[in-house]
């Protein structure tokens, strides 16, 4: 077997594999062997078929696999001990022909192309300065985390007239163009919302003062905010089916509910911190500024990774073999990318690639290592957000390791928490190397602060 690499430029490379008669003659042999061994062929004894007629069967595609697998070997044994770093799979070349002519050729010369992984210099120090906020929580911030909580806690009642943040129960029937019930739509679906979450101005304005009874007709896209996914969830239907419904729904109201808040007592203070946790009106409000000030600590060191984000693009030029790359995903993610497509989407792709090497050359330059324990950790956060999205807030530690451990036994969902161990400890690192130049801020400024910055980008 006989190699040669020849670097295009410095993304860009070929590798050739040349390969000789004695190179694969033994392998193919003792695959035909294996498969005279399996052979049940009329006319003889299980496994004694003649060689021949095994050759005449099978050789062909049996020397074809051996090449394949041979040129496979020797590539990436080659790029091991070379030192090469390259960035996806070997492609077939374009710029040298491969001759794997098994019909009439018995030397076989296979080439590929390479995308090669870039160099460059790791550029963060302390003379890099992030903006850091320090959010100052005041007595009114408390004020209205206590009315929250009395109102989450609070018990539900049924009342006769709808205001803006009662939970409005109805059913819903899809319309003709003659305001007809539409035959095979939706017809007397049950779905809840709060009037306060509509956007719409003049629905919102219908919608509060409702009575139980009270029929209308509403626009299904404009009652849920053109949110597809909510609509089809609210419904119980397809997602891709949202878009061919008809747009006027027979809303009828069936109940109103409203929220009575929970009373301030020693009770309430038991079901929001614990039983025992606090024993006054006094220390339940110190305990809500101090839970405020973490989680708004939380924010503001949110908001620093954020920049570190857009700080790690800024100081790092990565070149990346775009021609290449985007070759590949053609030819390895036909499903998702096209000749219509590749340039609009490969954008992302790139700076996707781009992140992941700058964060794999900081690990490097660090030694920072992924222990199991950090995928673990990684693990138990990531389910731990998903439950609170889904509206889960305090869910039992047992259930939330179970459901991380059985998570852990997927291949694809390590690799996915290993991504975000090593990110972590990467960020953690230039935290430690960066300075800051700290400000304090209201809650109200830092959320205009991150507003501004998002309208930026």
């Amino acid at each position: 077997m006989e190699l040669n690499f020849k670097k295009i430029d410095d993304l860009n490379a070929t590798l050739t594999v040349a390969l000789a008669k004695s190179d694969y003659a033994e392998a193919v042999e003792k695959e035909l062997k294996k498969h005279q061994k399996q052979m049940v062929v009329k006319g003889f004894r299980p496994g004694a078929a003649p060689i021949g007629m095994i050759k005449n069967l099978y050789g062909k595609s049996i020397l074809a696999d051996e090449i394949n697998k041979l040129a496979s070997q020797g590539l990436y044994n080659y790029l091991k001990e070379q030192n090469i770093d390259i960035i996806a799979q070997p492609l077939p070349s374009e710029h040298i022909q491969s001759d794997v002519d098994i019909e009439k050729n018995e030397e076989y010369l296979l080439a590929f192309d390479l995308g090669l992984a870039p160099q460059f210099e790791f550029n963060i120090s302390d003379k890099d300065k992030l903006d850091k906020y320090i959010i100052e929580v005041n007595e009114a911030e408390v004020d209205k985390e206590l009315e929250t909580l009395s109102a989450r806690y609070g018990e539900l009642s049924n009342v006769e007239v709808a205001e803006e943040k009662d939970i409005i129960y109805a059913t819903v029937t899809e319309l003709d163009e003659n305001n007809e019930g539409f035959e095979g739509g939706i017809d007397k679906k049950d779905i809840s919302l709060t009037p306060d979450l509509v956007k719409d101005e003049n629905l919102k304005k219908q919608l509060t003062g409702v009575k139980k009874g009270d029929e209308m007709t509403v626009n299904i896209f404009a009652l849920f905010n053109e949110n597809h996914t909510v609509i089809s969830t609210s419904l119980g239907i397809s997602k891709e089916a949202v878009a061919d419904l008809n747009p006027n729904f027979k809303f009828t109201v069936t109940e109103i509910s409203r929220r009575v808040p929970a009373e301030i007592n020693q009770e309430f203070f038991n079901k929001v911190m614990g039983e025992g946790t606090v024993n006054s009106l006094e220390e339940f409000r110190a305990k809500l500024k101090e839970n405020l000030e973490a989680y708004y600590r939380g924010e503001s060191d949110h908001q620093v990774e954020h920049m570190i984000t857009h700080l790690l693009e800024e100081k790092h030029d990565v070149p990346l073999p775009d021609s290449f790359l985007k070759r590949w995903l053609l030819s390895n993610k036909e499903d998702h990318y096209n000749s219509e497509n590749i340039d609009e989407r490969y954008a992302n792709e790139a700076k996707v690639l781009k992140e992941v090497l700058i964060r794999e050359k900081a690990a490097a330059m660090f030694e920072l290592k992924v222990e199991e324990q950090d995928i673990e950790d990684a693990s138990m956060g990531y389910t731990l957000s998903m439950f609170r999205n889904y509206g889960l807030q305090n869910p039992e530690f047992e259930f939330v390791k179970k459901f991380s451990d059985d998570s852990l036994k997927k291949k694809e969902y390590i690799e996915q928490m290993n991504d975000i161990a090593i990110r972590r400890k990467v960020y953690n690192k230039i935290k430690e190397i960066v300075s800051y130049n700290e400000k304090r801020v209201t809650i109200e400024e830092f959320y205009k602060l991150i507003e501004e910055h998002n309208h930026q980008h």
